[in-house]
Formats: C-alpha cells, sequence, structure tokens
C-alpha cells in the first residue's frame, strides 16, 4: 500500500547531506542515511587534519629537544627508553562543524617526560617549570598552524607520579584544537 505521503519520501533531499533518491525504494531513516554521507564526505578529513596535527606536535616536540613517541598511554611504560621524551595521546574528534567547509574539533593531551629520579627537591621544582614553558611554547606555536584556527582551554599540571618504571617528572598538557576544511 502505497500513500502520498510515502511517495513524497522517495523524492525528497536530505537536507545538508544532499543525498537524492532517484527513485529507488529504501527503507533506511534519513538520520542513517546523513550519518552515512557525513562518513563517506569527511572520511578524508579526519585523516588529513589528525594526521597533519600529529605531524605539527612532533616537529614542535623535536625543536624543543624530546624525543616523540605517540599511541595509547598505557603503551607509555614499555615504549619509552630515553629522556627528554614526549608522548601524544591518540587525538580525540571532539566536533565536526560543516558540511563542505567547515571545522574540525580535537581533543590533545601532550606528555613532557624527563629524567628525575635523582633530583632533589629544587632541581625537580626548576625541570617542572622548564617543561611547563617548553608545553605553552609548544600550544602557542601550534596556535600559529595554517590549519589551526584556535587552541582552547589549554590546561597544564605537573604528574603526582611516574608514568613509566623509571621514575621520570612529567608535565601534562591537554588542550582542544579548532581546526578548519
Amino acid at each position: 500500500i502505497k500513500s502520498s505521503a510515502a511517495s513524497d519520501v522517495y523524492k525528497r533531499q536530505v537536507h545538508r547531506a544532499r543525498v537524492i533518491n532517484n527513485g529507488t525504494k529504501f527503507f533506511v531513516s534519513p538520520l542513517r542515511i546523513v550519518i552515512t554521507v557525513f562518513q563517506q564526505s569527511f572520511k578524508h578529513l579526519s585523516t588529513m587534519n589528525r594526521t597533519h596535527l600529529e605531524g605539527a606536535a612532533e616537529a614542535l616536540a623535536a625543536q624543543q629537544g624530546y624525543a616523540f613517541h605517540t599511541g595509547p598511554e598505557d603503551g607509555m611504560a614499555h615504549t619509552v627508553r630515553s629522556y627528554p621524551a614526549a608522548w601524544l595521546a591518540p587525538l580525540e574528534l571532539h566536533a565536526v562543524e560543516g558540511c563542505g567547509h567547515g571545522r574540525a574539533t580535537y581533543d590533545m593531551t601532550l606528555h613532557l617526560l624527563s629524567s628525575g629520579a635523582r633530583l632533589s627537591p629544587t632541581e625537580r621544582r626548576a625541570a617542572l617549570a622548564r617543561m611547563e614553558e617548553q608545553l605553552l611554547e609548544i600550544f602557542a606555536a601550534l596556535s600559529l598552524d595554517e590549519r589551526v584556527l584556535a587552541v582552547e582551554g589549554l590546561s597544564v599540571r605537573p604528574r603526582a607520579f611516574a608514568l613509566t618504571p623509571h621514575g621520570e617528572i612529567s608535565q601534562t598538557a591537554a588542550a582542544r584544537i579548532v581546526t578548519f576544511f
């Protein structure tokens, strides 16, 4: 049984997804169509911006003298062998606005690690202050990148415990990076 409302659904465009039904019948909700088109349209977006941000973070950490590593944080203990080291946790795509052009927002967490097992409390404070300055420099330089619109909500904190079994000291920075595509 076909009603006029049902036939109207087959001829309708889905707003913003620009999907046009060419007369074939389908029984998928408009939301599912939008999600599928969104995933296909922006497959290159997440890879391109994510890869670019990871490369920029690596270059900026190297300028500060850090060996760069990336991956899940639970892999840090068996991967980091020498210091100073920088560890970039996997970027989290937080939000995407726009269809053909727009903004993509990533959550970024970067750890700077330095030898610290035998430092006096004064040396430890000085090393943590130096690492904080370096993190601020890294994120300030990242905000000037050609694809970055803004670095928002930057927070930097020293870790109360070692992230690896080597007894290092570390500073962790987290920020929301707004990029455009």
